[in-house]
């Protein structure tokens, strides 16, 4: 097993071995740790390329290694490698900490999707405004936090792919403006969803596991996301 190997490799004091093993356990987080980086340049939240993903991964690994739990099984160090990723770039940008393993998400959760079902979004001050309105919002887009709210071609081509709405398009600058700005405001534990649904290419069933939570509440969060985007689409 995995969790045996990097254990005697963690008593040899060997990283370089637990590395290569880790990397090639958990593959897709060094792509998470790069996309999350990308998104947070994109907002205008960091500088672009003042962090590198490589340095994160350095840093999550090395802290894994030196406190590693020789009865921790592969489900919960995968859940640990994700919390500790989210949490190293939260060190490094304003996003906030997004994943937390002491709090009860599925509580979070109910409450975050009777916002997202509810026929309001929420604009830059916080204040909840109409999707029937959503067409004057352009007067609002200067009180988002973000610096800028327009995702780059490659991001959104992601998140329509992966949320099966690579049909639409978003072929005016308002739209990507709306696109990028509810995004932008989608509550903590959702996006993390997303995030890791979108840039983690994790399935329903691994992001249940990371977050501890139910199937089905990913399952809705996912679907209420999509339909919520597809307001502006």
């Amino acid at each position: 097993m995995i969790t045996q190997e990097l254990s005697q490799l963690r008593k040899e004091n060997n990283f370089d071995h637990f590395y290569e093993k880790i990397l090639a356990f958990e593959p897709s987080l060094k792509e998470f740790i790069s996309r999350k980086l990308h998104l947070a340049e994109n907002l205008g939240i960091i500088d672009k390329k003042f962090y590198k993903p490589n340095d994160i991964l350095d840093d999550v690994y090395l802290e894994v290694f030196n406190n590693f739990n020789n009865k921790i099984n592969a489900k919960d160090l995968r859940k640990k490698l994700f919390i500790k990723s989210v949490e190293k770039i939260d060190e490094k940008t304003i996003l906030g900490h997004q994943l937390d393993n002491h709090i009860n998400s599925d509580k979070i959760l109910k409450e975050e999707l009777q916002t997202l079902n509810e026929k309001y979004t929420v604009d830059g001050d916080g204040d909840f405004i109409l999707y029937d309105e959503l067409d004057d919002i352009s007067y609002h887009q200067d009180d988002f936090k973000p610096s800028n709210l327009i995702l780059d071609d490659s991001l959104e081509k992601l998140m329509l792919e992966k949320l099966n709405l690579e049909n639409s398009t978003l072929e005016s600058v308002k739209k990507k403006k709306l696109f990028g700005g509810l995004f932008y405001n989608l509550p903590p534990a959702s996006k993390s969803i997303i995030e890791l649904h979108i840039y983690g290419n994790q399935s329903v069933e691994d992001i249940s596991e990371i977050m501890n939570i139910q199937r089905k509440m990913v399952e809705q969060v996912i679907e209420s996301v999509k339909e919520k985007f597809k307001l502006i689409l």
